[in-house]
């Protein structure tokens, strides 16, 4: 479900409600029934819930959708940052992790949460993505950005401009060109995909004048893969590298930091935009927007993306 204080309660209700009534006995929603409950009369939303014990009861409802009900935090102030809500955001998450690695659910889709609000409620973990890998113990995964025509592999995340050298590695280069690939090939059906991978600095380093890391590090990596009979090409100039992405050049691309790469995505893809994390043992979706703290509680949350993070999720277990 999210935090309660942001759109995350909303935005799944509304995805829901596009579905067939047929299908509905396919989701279970992992929150605080009462607070949802709520939500669906004050936004006028045609959805029928009812609480249910464990996850494969819903199997059982007709025409209803399922809510495992945990509970959740008291006195929500909508668009407010709180460490209750943040609480409560966690728990759902380990409820859902449980779930599915216990093998009672296909796939996860991720509500969006605050980061600040998962921190004042005591957890250390930057994100959805991190603390997932944590509780499944998965040590290789990383960010995939999904919408339209673009597939964006992250090399860093979570982490300062500064610190996003750090990840700039053989290995971890290596690592994420790995878990791209992979996924290209098991889940979305492509043979031998081809991925750009950006360059660091502007130009792509401009043959070493703004930055060797070009050189040093990602050139030696590519040639590496190219000999192996893959389709993977650069360091490209990151400022043209997108135009030719959202040409259907590539199948993705492997992008050095969050915001390189989030940006170009979010300008042409920010409406059906979907997050998937690589490298879990399950499926994990997430919509690609954040809490939206400031329209929380208006009733103006577009479910364009969590219905794209839904039917993507559906897509991949099949």
């Amino acid at each position: 479900m999210g935090d309660p204080a942001g759109v995350g309660g909303e935005v799944a209700l509304k995805a829901l409600a596009t579905f067939p009534k047929s299908n509905l006995s396919r989701y279970v929603i992992v929150g605080d029934f009462d607070y949802l409950r709520q939500l669906t009369k004050l936004f006028k939303i045609k959805l029928s819930l009812t609480v249910v014990q464990k996850a494969e009861d819903v199997r059982l409802l007709k025409n209803q959708v399922g809510v495992l009900d945990l509970g959740g935090a008291e006195d929500v102030k909508m668009g407010k940052v709180s460490a209750a809500c943040g609480t409560a955001a966690v728990c759902y998450i380990y409820e859902a992790s449980e779930l599915a690695l216990g093998g009672k659910v296909k796939a996860i889709v991720t509500a969006p949460i605050s980061k600040e609000a998962i921190h004042q409620g005591g957890c250390e973990f930057p994100g959805h993505t991190e603390l997932l890998a944590y509780l499944s113990k998965t040590k290789s995964f990383a960010m995939m950005m999904v919408g339209g025509s673009f597939k964006i592999a992250l090399q860093s995340i979570h982490v300062s401009l500064k610190d996003s050298l750090k990840f700039v590695t053989p290995a971890l280069v290596s690592e994420r060109l790995n878990l791209t690939h992979r996924t290209l090939r098991r889940q979305f059906g492509l043979s031998n995909p081809r991925i750009a991978v950006a360059g660091v600095n502007p130009h792509a380093g401009e043959n070493g004048a703004f930055g060797k890391e070009e050189i040093k590090i990602l050139k030696p990596v590519i040639e590496k893969y190219q000999r192996k009979g893959w389709k993977v090409s650069g360091p490209h100039p990151p400022d043209t590298l997108f135009y030719w992405a959202a040409q259907g050049k590539y199948d993705a691309v492997l992008c050095m930091n969050h915001d390189q790469g989030l940006i170009p995505f979010k300008l042409l893809s920010f409406e059906n935009g979907v997050n998937m994390t690589l490298g879990l043992p399950y499926v994990r979706t997430s919509p690609d927007h954040g809490t939206a703290f400031d329209i929380a509680g208006k009733g103006m949350a577009r479910p364009q993306s969590m219905i794209a993070a839904i039917q993507l999720a559906e897509k991949l277990i099949i």
